[in-house]
């Protein structure tokens, strides 16, 4: 592989999360278009941080329109917004479930449910970066390479595993694959708990759902 594990690290979940926030957007979302957006421009960032031919030809492209900016108001002030999405992701989303709250049907349900959904997927993150490290990590991927490289049929695996620099950059892929399956798992729970105890909490508060009208 001749990618870094660092970039690696960047690229595999905002790469996936950018893929799922267009496939959001097709689907009707358009507010996750920013977040779409946001996720694309951390990967470009990440690339430009780095070294090698693509690194260096997308540094080059950033300088340039960083120059190119300083005669334009209306780039640098895209310059400075790109900048900022890639810093704030989660207030994007956060954004986006208001927009999908200001266009729901039934806005107050809406509110607890995308509430809960979000809680779910920032607890899991949380969790997931305080502790996956710990689990997922160069080490063990190279204790894992070893045990495997006994069996014959497994030796060639174990050996590609174990060249220089790999076990770094497997982790990376592991730890970026598992980062997204948690927060989607996340949200979904939180999703899920939101929408089982919306109509309860909307209701004391005295909020009558037109789910209620339509049941009865």
């Amino acid at each position: 592989m001749g990618i870094s594990a660092p970039l690696l690290e960047v690229c595999v979940p905002s790469g996936i999360f950018c893929w799922r926030n267009i496939q959001k957007v097709e689907n009707g979302e358009k507010a996750r278009g920013t977040v779409a957006f946001a996720q694309g421009a951390k990967i470009a960032e990440a690339v430009s941080k780095y070294d090698g031919a693509l690194g260096k030809t997308t540094a080059n492209a950033i300088n340039y329109y960083n120059k190119y900016a300083e005669s334009s108001k209306i780039l640098d002030y895209t310059g400075k917004a790109v900048k900022w999405a890639t810093k704030n992701v989660n207030p994007l989303i956060c954004a986006s479930s208001v927009v999908k709250v200001g266009l729901s049907d039934d806005k107050p349900n809406a509110i607890v449910t995308e509430t809960g959904a979000l809680a779910g997927m920032f607890a899991g993150e949380g969790l997931m970066k305080a502790e996956m490290g710990k689990l997922i990590n160069p080490e063990n991927v190279e204790n894992i390479a070893k045990k495997i490289g006994k069996n014959k049929y497994f030796k060639s695996l174990s050996e590609t595993i174990l060249k220089s620099g790999n076990t770094s950059k497997i982790s990376a892929v592991i730890k970026g694959i598992t980062f997204v399956c948690g927060s989607i798992a996340s949200y979904s729970i939180g999703q899920k708990l939101g929408e089982k105890y919306s109509e309860k909490v909307t209701s004391f508060f005295g909020y009558k759902s037109p789910k209620i009208d339509q049941k009865a």
